[in-house]
């Protein structure tokens, strides 16, 4: 049987492939008898109808899967919609995260006709099988006679090693290299054990069965790599980009891979970047990823008041941590990105403030601010519930008639305007912290740099124009990598 996977983001940015999609057909083309392909909209955006009616009609698929988050599971419903008013016979599957968290919602849309509620390989693997008679399929919610028909949870696959590496044949690599500056993705663990109450992830260890946390072996990741050198390093692959929640949570995994990552040599091919926790930065970890050609970390503060940062966002960490992991992390010479979320439900706009000068005086080579967004089942979702702070917006088909996947537009101190105007205040200071670094750089590539972005690129590929300079900075900044 044939496979069709569709990325859903037609509207948004995005940086990388899909990671969850490329495991998928992989394990689909190589432990099954079955076929899969994907359809990436995302370069497609305009005629995105045009583009899915060809693919459809060239594969001819038995069933269409659509992996969701909550920000593109809207976009994912007209495209359901879409597929089932012009191919009327194409049984429709639904995972992903917001599938896992939202399963009565999600099934209940007419569009839908099954949802996976856990990793989607084993179960893909068994209802195509079955020839897409969904019965006993563990994993699977499905409809039969107007009933929704739930079946028991399927355990984790717990040895990552088992499963193939994505297959990233059916994404315009070329395109991304460009947009992203040369990253291809990797992922060396799935799951985080953590606790913070705006993240999935503890969410979902209350859904799913089985281990949570759970590392594919050194041995196992570096094979990869050395296929991916193979494969594109003479297309654009300069860099890999680490989707690992926090690569740093086992302090043996890391000095081993960067012992045996330098061994291989691929120090001297690829740089890489992850993401950290404070609490868990030493300089030890630092050191040897910086060795071992790692260029950059990403780190969450989210907040700069101590009282959002740890009980509303349950992060555990103090500002002596934080301060002291940057330290750390800058006289290593890695550069550092950082994150504040504004929009906690208790955040006064004293607080807010606190964040942005904290941010300030951390002197991150990138900052990101963005609005809390309450992930359905989160324990902020149901914080931000209590004090109304949740705006609904209507559309038909659903359950209860009302879904809500916008980023709350205030907060139990803090009003809509006064949300927007400090988000504008943020994004001028960011604006002119981006022209700062770019003519730093050099005055005339940067304007031509720019230039080129707007009139060409932007263009060409559908990008925000909030991008031009971080696309311009980015690349500057990669270029004093040592």
């Amino acid at each position: 049987m044939k496979i069709l996977l569709i990325e859903p983001n037609f509207e948004g940015y995005v940086l990388m492939p899909t990671m969850s999609l490329a495991v998928l057909k992989s394990y689909i083309n190589n432990k099954t008898k079955h076929q899969a392909k994907i359809v990436d909209l995302i370069f497609n955006k305009k005629k995105w109808k045009e583009y899915l009616s060809k693919k459809i009609k060239e594969f001819n698929p038995d069933l269409i899967g659509l992996s969701i988050l909550s920000f593109n599971y809207i976009q994912a419903i007209e495209i359901s919609k879409f597929i089932k008013n012009h191919f009327k016979n194409k049984k429709i599957i639904f995972g992903g995260v917001h599938a896992i968290l939202s399963p009565e919602e999600t099934i209940n849309n007419s569009s839908v006709d099954m949802i996976c509620i856990g990793e989607g390989e084993e179960t893909l693997k068994e209802l195509l099988d079955k020839e897409l008679q969904p019965k006993n399929v563990k994993g699977l919610w499905y409809k039969k006679n107007n009933k929704i028909i739930k079946n028991e949870n399927r355990v984790l696959i717990e040895d990552l090693n088992s499963l193939p590496y994505p297959n990233w044949e059916d994404f315009d690599l070329k395109k991304y290299f460009l947009i992203n500056n040369n990253h291809l993705p990797i992922m060396g663990s799935r799951g985080c054990p953590y606790q913070c109450t705006y993240c999935s992830n503890h969410a979902l260890k209350k859904k799913l069965k089985g281990k949570y946390v759970r590392f594919r072996s050194v041995e196992n990741i570096l094979e990869e790599i050395g296929l991916r050198i193979s494969q594109f390093h003479g297309k654009g692959m300069k860099y890999l980009f680490f989707y690992d929640d926090t690569f740093i949570i086992s302090r043996n995994f890391v000095l081993e891979f960067c012992k045996k990552f330098i061994e291989k040599g691929f120090h001297k091919k690829l740089k890489w970047n992850v993401n950290v926790r404070a609490n868990l930065v030493t300089k030890e970890i630092i050191r040897a990823m910086k060795k071992a050609g790692c260029y950059e970390v990403r780190m969450g503060v989210e907040a700069g008041n101590d009282y959002i940062r740890n009980k509303i966002y349950k992060r555990n960490m103090s500002k002596k941590q934080i301060f002291n992991a940057v330290k750390i992390i800058k006289k290593q010479g890695l550069q550092l990105r950082l994150q504040f979320i504004l929009g906690a439900p208790y955040e006064t706009k004293e607080m807010m403030q606190e964040s942005f000068e904290m941010a300030k005086k951390l002197k991150a080579d990138y900052v990101l601010f963005p609005i809390l967004m309450p992930i359905p089942e989160t324990e902020i979702k149901k914080m931000c519930e209590k004090e109304g702070l949740i705006e609904k917006e209507k559309f038909e088909n659903f359950h209860d008639n009302s879904i809500y996947i916008q980023p709350v537009m205030k907060t139990k101190y803090v009003s809509k305007n006064q949300i927007k105007k400090f988000v504008k205040k943020i994004r001028n200071y960011q604006i002119k912290k981006y022209l700062y670094e770019g003519f730093k750089f050099g005055k005339i590539q940067f304007i031509l740099d720019s230039l080129v972005f707007l009139l060409y690129y932007k263009r060409k590929y559908d990008l925000e124009l909030d991008h031009a300079f971080r696309f311009t900075v980015n690349k500057y900044n990669l270029q004093k990598i040592k």
